[in-house]
């Protein structure tokens, strides 16, 4: 170490100037140093340097090695306190990726944790407000890709459904496009529909058209419902039955899903980034397995070792039995949302119904189901990994007793203890 800082020191009046010898220990024994110095030397700092390569293949600036390399790739992650752009940080950090990391303004903390998953000063945060184009523009100006990430599922004072899926995500790719990043990636919903029941998946599919709007070669990632072990579907099913001793639907709870394991989607948004071939198209993103809204509640009951739980429609469906329009999960709907968008979410009181904040047809009276005609995973080179494998990873912290009191239990009873 002490003769790397005297080789690499710079010049000072009365010490011996470096030799021709000793740069060329140094370009052979430190690789990343010359290309520095290089850059350096050409007037052009790193980040600029970097910031100008558009895609992993001009190799302008790159240097191999996981964490410690660097891709060549800036990209900017809207949306990267959440639950998917935790592992979509994750997932470009890993590979030597330069990534912004937008947060809301005086709530620079929200992104401490992701500063460690890239090597020093390759994950940057920045403030910004989604109606400030100014602090927008601040923060896609040196990206290659820009990746939205945002798509809140509840109502806040300053934004409602319209203002994050729709205001929000036409104004970061308007900015995009003007400051010229040439490649815009979105995450959106299998279900998403302008003529759809739930407000949440309409507001995600204006979210689609304000995108392509501005970029008609962007690429639309579709994603089925996400579980992950800090999700708000299958831990909020055990909430309410460690709660409740029930879990609430609207309605019969036989819509089909297809739950997809939270990481694969963040594989899912690096392979679009990072491979120029996979652009420009709009991807399904499903897991294999496919369930009844009921059927899964049942399942995770079962899972959690909750057999005494119940799953119970609070306002059923009667169509076909009363008179069309006054069937109980109508009505009932309409009062369950109503009372969970006036209740704030900061506030005491129960968890909100499975689904969106406030709209409880987004998870409870819609199909999530693939749409054949559009690239899958498949299409990626990915294979999404099995629910019923991934999801007792998690929901084990619910079992009564803790994990292990069944082995012991099993163990006893065989020693007939």
């Amino acid at each position: 170490r002490h003769q790397f800082s005297q080789l690499t020191a710079p010049h000072r009046s009365g010490a011996p100037r470096r030799s021709s010898a000793d740069k060329v220990v140094i370009a052979a024994a430190f690789p990343a140093l010359a290309m520095l110095s290089t850059n350096r030397a050409a007037g052009r700092a790193v980040t600029v340097a970097a910031g100008t390569c558009r895609s992993l293949q001009s190799g302008v600036f790159r240097i191999e090695g996981g964490r410690s390399s660097v891709s060549g790739v800036t990209a900017t992650v809207f949306g990267c306190t959440g639950a998917l752009g935790r592992y979509v940080v994750n997932k470009l950090g890993r590979v030597g990726s330069a990534v912004v990391v937008p947060h809301r303004v005086h709530d620079q903390d929200s992104t401490r944790r992701l500063k460690l998953m890239g090597d020093i000063g390759m994950i940057t945060p920045m403030p910004f407000h989604a109606r400030d184009l100014k602090s927008i523009a601040a923060c896609v100006e040196t990206s290659d890709v820009v990746i939205n990430l945002l798509g809140k599922q509840e109502l806040t004072r300053n934004f409602n459904f319209f203002g994050s899926n729709v205001e929000a995500v036409g104004n970061i790719a308007k900015v995009s496009k003007e400051m010229g990043v040439p490649h815009f990636i979105h995450v959106s919903a299998v279900a998403a529909d302008v003529n759809s029941p739930s407000e949440f998946l309409r507001r995600k599919a204006e979210g689609e058209q304000e995108v392509l709007g501005y970029y008609p070669d962007a690429t639309i990632l579709r994603s089925n419902i996400m579980f992950a072990e800090e999700d708000r579907f299958l831990n909020l099913i055990a909430k309410w039955a460690k709660l409740f001793g029930t879990v609430p639907l609207v309605g019969s709870g036989g819509n089909k899903l297809r739950p997809v394991y939270i990481d694969d989607v963040a594989e899912a948004v690096r392979q679009v980034a990072f491979d120029e071939d996979l652009r420009g198209r709009m991807y399904e993103l499903n897991g294999p397995n496919e369930m009844t809204l009921r059927e899964i509640a049942r399942w995770t009951l079962d899972t959690c070792w909750m057999p005494q739980a119940t799953v119970r429609s609070i306002a059923p469906d009667l169509t076909g039995w009363v008179p069309q329009g006054a069937s109980p999960h109508l009505w009932g709907g309409v009062f369950a949302d109503a009372m969970y968008r006036f209740w704030p979410q900061a506030l005491p009181g129960a968890p909100q119904l499975i689904g969106a904040r406030g709209d409880h047809s987004s998870f409870g009276a819609v199909d999530w189901v693939p749409n054949k005609k559009l690239p899958q995973f498949e299409d990626l080179g990915i294979t999404p990994q099995n629910f019923y494998t991934i999801a007792p990873e998690f929901l084990r912290h619910y079992r009564r007793g803790g994990n292990f009191v069944k082995v012991h239990n099993d163990r006893n009873n065989s020693l007939g203890l």
